[in-house]
C-alpha cells in the first residue's frame, strides 16, 4: 500500500510553494523598485548615489581675466598652480604611505609629516595636501611619481593671482581671495566679467573608486574670464605713487595722502594713487604705524586692514574748503551777478545772522579787491557775499547741478554718498558756510568731478570710469564704455572766464608764482584747508586732526584738459604748517610738471620769462677745446671748465641738449671719466635758495629750480638725492616750497 503524497496533495504543494517564490519575488522586485526610484539616504536617492559613486568629475579652473592699463601693461594676471592631493583607496600598502608623507613633508615643510599620514589614512575619495602649489613644487612631485611609480598622489591644475607691477594702483586694480574671487578695487566690481566659467572632466571608476580606461571620459572644456583693459596709464600712475610717497613722508599726515589724475574731457581715471599703499601680492600685511596712524585706533586686524583698504578717493567725505569755492563763483559768474569787475570788500570778518564768520587774514582783511583778487586771496567773506547774492534756490541748483547731491557712479565698489543740507534749510547762516567749503562734505572723486566740469568747457561728460574695453583671449571686444549724453552746466564764456582766474591763482599775486607754479607754462589750480568741524570739536582747536590741506589743478594739452587733484590729510609736520597752498601745493606742481613733460606740451613764454629761462647746452663732445671754447661764447654760455689734458672734448656735464640757465657752469673732459671727476650730492633740504646754490657750487654742481622762476622760501626735495655718486657738473634740480602768506 503506497503511503506517500496523493496527486492533489503534490499540486497544492506546488502551489504553495510557487506561491511563497512568487510573493519573494514580488516583494523583492517592489523593493528594488523602491529603492532605485523611491528611497533616499541623506536626501539623495540610492539610484543617484550609485551613478555618482560610479563617476569621478575634476573641475577645470578657468582661467581669471588679466587686468591691463591703457597701454595694455598687464596689472593682474592669473598662471597656473597644482593642488596637491592623495587618494587613500589607490594607495597599496603602509610603505607608500610612508614615501608619500616624507617626500610631500619634505617639498611643503609647512604640512606636518603626522598630518598627511593621516590623510593618506582617510576612508575618502581624495584629501587635499596643499592648495596653489608653484612650478618647482610641482616638478619635484610629478618626478616622484614617475621614479617611484605612485599613482595616488594627484596634481590637479588651478590658477592663481599675480600682480607684476605690485604695489602700483593698489586700491584701484583690487586683489582676489582663495578662491579667486574679486574681494577689492576692480576685481571686485568686473568680478563676474573676469572669473569666466570652469570646465570638468567626468570618468567613470571601478568598486575601488579607481579611474576605468579613458573612453569612459567625458570632458567639458573651461571658458576663460574676459580681459579688461584700464583707462589708467602705468607710468602716471608710477609717477602721482612717487610724488605722492615724497610728500607724504615728509609731512606725515595722520590719515593717508591721494592723488587722483583724470582726463576731464573723456572723465578717464589715468592715475589713482592712495598713501600708503600695499603689494597686491600681499595684501593681508599691515602698513607701519608711522605712516598711518589711524589704523591703531582699530579693534582687530581685519578692521584695521580694512581701514587700510579703503579707497580714500571715493569712501571717505571731507569738507572741501576754499576748493569748493570754484562752484560758487561759476554760479555767481553764470547768474550774471557779479562779473570780473565786481568790487568786494573784506574787513576780516562779516556777521551772518547771528554769527560772526572770519577771513583767514582776520587782521584787517584783504580791504577792496576785484573778482579775480578774491580768488587769488580765498577771501572768504567774498564768497560768503556771493552765496546770499545767489540765494538758497539757485545755491542749491547748481550745487545739484554739478553732481553734488549724489554718487558719481565711479566703476568701483565702496562709493560713499554725500553729505549736504538740503534746500529747504539752507538758512543764512548755513548757506554762507556752504558757500566757501564748510557745513558740506563730499569724497575728492565729487570735487574732481565739478572742477573738471569746470575745465571742460563747463561741460559734464558723464561718470568718472575706469573700464575702457572688455575683450575675450582672442582680442575681439565684447563691451566697451559708453558715456552718458553731455550736460552743460556752464556756459562756455564762464568757464573761460574761470579757467583764466583759475591760472591767476597759481601765478600769485604780481605774477610772482606759487607752490604750484611751473615755470613757462599755464597751470590753473586752487588751494583748499578744509577744517575738519566735528574734529575740532571733539579735539579742540590745536589737534592736527582738524585739518586736510588739498591743491586742485589742471594742465591744458591744446584744449584737452588733465585735471589732478592732491589730498595731504591732518599733516604733522613741521607742526606749524597745515596749509593748502604749502602742503598740498608743492607736490600738485610737480605733478603738472610731469604730466606737461608726459604730454610734450610747447612752453608758454612770456618775454619777461624768456629772459629767464633757460636754453639748451650745444654739443661740445668730439670737438677741439677751441672749437667747443667759441661755440659755448656763441651759445651764450660763459661758465665752463676744462678738466683733462687732451685737445678733444670727449664728454661734458651737463649733457647736450639739456635745459638749464645760461649761468650753468658746463663741465667738459678732455680725457677719460675717472672716479676723481666724481662728487658725492650733498643735501640742501630745508635751505634756501642762496644756500642751496652756494653749497652745490661748492661741489662744483649745478643748481635748477625746478617749479617756479624766483623763490623765496626753503628746498623741500631734490634729484639727484643726497648721498649719489655723480659727475662734476651734474644739475641737482630742487623744489622749493614758499612760506605762503594765504593761509588756504
Amino acid at each position: 500500500m503506497d503511503n506517500g503524497p496523493s496527486q492533489k496533495m503534490k499540486f497544492k504543494l506546488k502551489i504553495v510553494v510557487g506561491g511563497f517564490i512568487t510573493l519573494c519575488f514580488l516583494i523583492l522586485a517592489i523593493r528594488i523598485i523602491y529603492i532605485s526610484c523611491f528611497a533616499q539616504i541623506n536626501g539623495m536617492k540610492y539610484s543617484e548615489k550609485a551613478y555618482s559613486q560610479q563617476l569621478s568629475s575634476e573641475k577645470i579652473k578657468a582661467n581669471r581675466g588679466t587686468i591691463y592699463d591703457r597701454n595694455m601693461v598687464p596689472l593682474a594676471q592669473s598662471a597656473t598652480v597644482w593642488t596637491v592631493s592623495v587618494a587613500p583607496n589607490e594607495i597599496k600598502n603602509e610603505s607608500e604611505i610612508e614615501k608619500i608623507a616624507i617626500k610631500l613633508h619634505e617639498v611643503f615643510p609647512d604640512v606636518a609629516y603626522e598630518k598627511i599620514v593621516e590623510k593618506c589614512k582617510a576612508k575618502t575619495k581624495y584629501e587635499i595636501i596643499k592648495k596653489k602649489c608653484e612650478k618647482p613644487e610641482h616638478d619635484k612631485i610629478l618626478s616622484f611619481i614617475e621614479k617611484e611609480k605612485i599613482h595616488s598622489i594627484h596634481l590637479t591644475d588651478d590658477t592663481k593671482r599675480y600682480y607684476p607691477c605690485q604695489d602700483l594702483a593698489a586700491h584701484v586694480v583690487g586683489f582676489c581671495g582663495a578662491e579667486n574671487h574679486g574681494l577689492l578695487g576692480l576685481e571686485l566690481f568686473y568680478d563676474k566679467e573676469l572669473s569666466g566659467t570652469d570646465g570638468k572632466v567626468v570618468t567613470v571608476q571601478n568598486g575601488r573608486g579607481q579611474r576605468m580606461p579613458y573612453n569612459y571620459e567625458a570632458y567639458h572644456p573651461a571658458k576663460n574670464g574676459y580681459n579688461l583693459v584700464t583707462t589708467l596709464d602705468a607710468n602716471l600712475q608710477q609717477m602721482a605713487q612717487k610724488v605722492l610717497e615724497t610728500h607724504c613722508n615728509y609731512r606725515k599726515p595722520l590719515n593717508r595722502g591721494l592723488v587722483c589724475i583724470m582726463d576731464a574731457t573723456s572723465s578717464e581715471i589715468m592715475a589713482l594713487a592712495v598713501w600708503p599703499g600695499f603689494d597686491l601680492n600681499e595684501p593681508f600685511q599691515l602698513p607701519d604705524l608711522d605712516k598711518f596712524p589711524k589704523i591703531a585706533d582699530a579693534e582687530t586686524k581685519q578692521d584695521a586692514l580694512n581701514m587700510h583698504w579703503k579707497n580714500k578717493a571715493i569712501s571717505e567725505v571731507y569738507e572741501p574748503g576754499s576748493v569748493f569755492k570754484i562752484v560758487t563763483g561759476s554760479a555767481a559768474l553764470e547768474e550774471n551777478l557779479m562779473n570780473l569787475d565786481h568790487i568786494f570788500h573784506c574787513s576780516g570778518s562779516v556777521k551772518v545772522g547771528p554769527k560772526v564768520m572770519h577771513c583767514w587774514k582776520r587782521a584787517g582783511g584783504h580791504g577792496t579787491q576785484n573778482f579775480k583778487e578774491v580768488f587769488i586771496n580765498s577771501c572768504n567773506p567774498a564768497f560768503i557775499a556771493m552765496g546770499a547774492a545767489l540765494g538758497p534756490q539757485k545755491f542749491f541748483q547748481y550745487f545739484k547741478m554739478f553732481g553734488l547731491t549724489s554718487k558719481t557712479d565711479i566703476d568701483l565698489v565702496g562709493e560713499a554718498r554725500p553729505l549736504y543740507i538740503p534746500e529747504s534749510k539752507l538758512g543764512p547762516v548755513e548757506l554762507a558756510s556752504e558757500s566757501f567749503g564748510q557745513s558740506a562734505a563730499v569724497t575728492p572723486m565729487h570735487m574732481l568731478k565739478a572742477f573738471s566740469t569746470i575745465m571742460n568747457n563747463g561741460c559734464d561728460n558723464g561718470s568718472p570710469h575706469l573700464m575702457n574695453q572688455i575683450v575675450d583671449e582672442n582680442g575681439n571686444t565684447i563691451k566697451t564704455y559708453k558715456s552718458r549724453k553731455t550736460k552743460q552746466v556752464i556756459s562756455e564764456e564762464t568757464a573761460k572766464k574761470m579757467k583764466d582766474i583759475l591760472v591767476a591763482v597759481v601765478d600769485g599775486i604780481d605774477n610772482k608764482g606759487t607752490n604750484a607754479s611751473v615755470v613757462g607754462y599755464k597751470v590753473a589750480g586752487k588751494s583748499g584747508t578744509a577744517q575738519k568741524l566735528s574734529e575740532k570739536a571733539k579735539k579742540g582747536d590745536d589737534s592736527k586732526e582738524n585739518y586736510v590741506p588739498s591743491f586742485i589743478c589742471c594742465v591744458d594739452c591744446n584744449g584737452h584738459p588733465y585735471v589732478a587733484l592732491v589730498i595731504i590729510d591732518s599733516p604733522t609736520y613741521p607742526s606749524y604748517e597745515y596749509y593748502g597752498g604749502v602742503c598740498a601745493a608743492p607736490p600738485a606742481g610737480e605733478i603738472a610738471k610731469n604730466l606737461i613733460n608726459y604730454l610734450k606740451l610747447p612752453p608758454e613764454y612770456s618775454d619777461e620769462e624768456f629772459e629767464k629761462l633757460f636754453c639748451s647746452t650745444p654739443k661740445c663732445e668730439g670737438l677741439s677745446v677751441q672749437s667747443a671754447r667759441d661755440k659755448l661764447f656763441e651759445s651764450g654760455f660763459k661758465n665752463f671748465e676744462f678738466i683733462g689734458e687732451g685737445d678733444k672734448i670727449e664728454s661734458q656735464m651737463p649733457l647736450s641738449g639739456t635745459r638749464v640757465n645760461k649761468n650753468t657752469k658746463i663741465i667738459l673732459y678732455t680725457q677719460k671719466i675717472s672716479d676723481d671727476d666724481k662728487i658725492t650730492v650733498p643735501s640742501v633740504i630745508g635751505l634756501n635758495q642762496d644756500q642751496a646754490n652756494h653749497l652745490l657750487a661748492n661741489h662744483n654742481l649745478n643748481i635748477q629750480i625746478s617749479n617756479s622762476i624766483r623763490k623765496h622760501g626753503r628746498v623741500m626735495s631734490q634729484t639727484p638725492e643726497p648721498g649719489t655718486t655723480v659727475l662734476k657738473g651734474q644739475i641737482v634740480e630742487v623744489n622749493f616750497v614758499m612760506n605762503d602768506d594765504n593761509h588756504d
